[in-house]
């Protein structure tokens, strides 16, 4: 038998024990990783979306405003108050000027997440009589989406998998109050090379199946009404992105008779994030059922749970518009932030 001195028996020992306790810390650490899995239904359901917005968005500037020598508002900013008067519609800044007599109004804009007072210098319709600021704004926008999941527990959904953004200005829109509307009929316009397809839908205006107030990079967020207006099935485990393999997977969306089903896509690109973004994977639809029905990814399609080895990994963002059957998708953690 080989004699151990001391030293080196002590130098074992010290060994063993860091062994020994990084294997406890180690079964701690799955122990804990277990009891705190997340578990989310996977969605799929095409939504109809309209929202109002919180300010009123600048989208354009007429000649009038333009011959002024001292101009301060832009395009892209948000209008919030008018003589300390908050605004929401764009009826609200006619309705306030309306009632002075004035030339110039102290407006409160937001730009760029900061606040700024500005005494705007206005000018006097010759049709009408009145005054105006020579501002084009908006205050509502609608559109189709799809649900990404819902979370049984906080009863709050996620969809889209990327920020509502103004058509004209590219600005991520805050948001008021929104709603969320079962569709009555849905229709498919199929994309081909160069000319992405769309979601077209009829909704009725008391079909409201969920409200929302939260519009971020990576997708609006709020409260289902009642899960029962929705085909649902039970709760999978939320799959991290490092457990993503290049492969296959599938995708949730409403066939032909608006009935969940899962179609078959294989990723082909897997991004290495450190940051959020809406753009962590490229995919590619190759189910020939889906590809007969939607010419591949369509807008409208954008929040399409992405399902792999059992696991809600991501969501459908955009297509490739010379490319129709391949587009990106984000992964979950990225919407659960």
């Amino acid at each position: 038998m080989t004699k151990f001195s001391k030293k080196k028996m002590l130098f074992f020992t010290i060994i063993l024990s860091i062994i020994l306790t990084s294997f406890v810390s180690f079964n701690l650490f799955i122990q804990a990783s277990d009891k705190d899995k997340l578990y989310l239904v996977p969605l799929g359901n095409v939504t109809g979306i309209k929202l109002d917005t919180k300010g009123v968005l600048v989208i354009g500037i007429d000649e009038n405003y333009l011959k002024q020598k001292s101009r301060g508002i832009k395009i892209g900013d948000i209008i919030v108050k008018v003589e300390n008067k908050e605004v929401n519609k764009a009826k609200d800044i006619e309705n306030i000027l309306n009632d002075i007599s004035k030339n110039t109004v102290n407006i409160t804009l937001k730009r760029d997440g900061s606040y700024l007072n500005k005494n705007i210098k206005l000018y006097k319709d010759d049709k009408s009589n009145k005054y105006k600021i020579g501002v084009w704004v908006r205050d509502k926008v609608a559109g189709i989406g799809t649900l990404t999941y819902y979370n049984p527990d906080t009863k709050e959904f996620s969809a889209l998998g990327h920020g509502i953004t103004d058509i004209d200005t590219g600005k991520l829109i805050e948001v008021r109050n929104g709603s969320l509307y079962k569709p009555k009929k849905i229709g498919i316009k199929k994309g081909i090379s160069g000319v992405p397809g769309e979601i077209m839908g009829e909704f009725g205006e008391d079909d409201i199946i969920g409200i929302f107030n939260k519009n971020t990079s990576f997708g609006i967020k709020g409260k289902i009404n009642n899960i029962s207006d929705l085909n649902v099935i039970k709760p999978i485990e939320v799959g991290n992105y490092y457990e993503i393999k290049k492969g296959n997977a599938y995708l949730l969306f409403p066939d032909k008779n608006n009935n969940i089903k899962k179609y078959k896509i294989k990723i082909r690109k897997i991004f290495n994030q450190n940051t959020p973004k809406s753009k962590s994977m490229i995919v590619e639809i190759v189910d020939k059922e889906l590809l007969e029905y939607t010419g591949g990814i369509v807008q409208g399609m954008s929040g399409a749970p992405i399902i792999q080895n059992g696991k809600l990994i991501g969501a459908i963002t955009h297509v490739f518009v010379n490319d129709p059957k391949k587009g990106y998708a984000i992964f979950i953690d990225w919407m659960l932030k």
